[in-house]
């Protein structure tokens, strides 16, 4: 039986990513690992119950040789429904740049995306109704 489902996101610098994650969207450091220089190379960040992995891209890479790439293109979207998407947009769009502005959906969604350090598209949407 399925216990937990977490993205782990390849990026170019955890660092970048840290900041970005905790900086602008208030993720804490679950757990962290460094590599030999003391480099961070994997983190786990938590926040409201959920759950998110970033990983270094050259050690994701050692243990999965088919996501070896010369440029990290994001081919996946993270869907994040909060309490009031209205009242986050408003906060994060004088902090950081939007993506996509706020809109309802074809499906009767209000929605923005904003994107991360290496180009993954977060989109941030109220709860359906």
């Amino acid at each position: 039986m399925y216990k937990m489902l977490t993205t782990n996101l390849m990026v170019e610098n955890i660092e970048r990513s840290l900041d970005f994650y905790k900086g602008l969207l208030g993720f804490e450091v679950e757990a962290s690992v460094p590599n030999e220089k003391g480099v961070l190379i994997f983190a786990i960040l938590l926040k409201d119950g959920t759950s998110l992995m970033l990983q270094e891209k050259g050690s994701l890479v050692s243990e999965y040789s088919i996501l070896r790439t010369d440029k990290i293109k994001p081919t996946i979207t993270l869907y994040i429904v909060v309490d009031d998407v209205e009242k986050y947009y408003d906060e994060m769009k004088n902090k950081c740049s939007v993506y996509v502005e706020l809109h309802t959906t074809d499906y009767g969604a209000r929605e923005f995306a904003i994107l991360d350090p290496d180009g993954y598209p977060l989109t941030f949407a109220g709860q359906m109704q």
